[in-house]
């Protein structure tokens, strides 16, 4: 349950990120004062729209195949049988 949070957070981050080695590479402004608050929408908008379309690939390619059937963890012979989709 975990992994799935960690990749939207990622793919969420991400813009901020590749934005600040951007400022550092420009040579650390950044930005004047009058335009400071549009990089900070438009890499929300980018954040939110990059975690859109990461969950969009998730749901279509993540989880089991339509129709498949979960079998729990269970114990054969003594040992831990991990839990599947058949």
């Amino acid at each position: 349950m975990f992994r799935p949070f960690l990749f939207e957070a990622v793919l969420f981050i991400l813009p901020f990120l590749v934005y600040g080695i951007w400022v550092l590479l420009r040579g650390g402004q950044p930005g004047t004062p009058e335009r400071t608050g549009v990089p900070l929408l438009r890499l929300i908008a980018l954040g939110v729209v990059s975690m859109a379309v990461g969950l969009a690939l998730f749901a279509h390619y993540g989880g089991a195949p339509a129709g498949s059937a979960y079998v729990p963890a269970h114990m054969e012979d003594g040992k831990l049988v991990e839990p599947q989709t058949r």
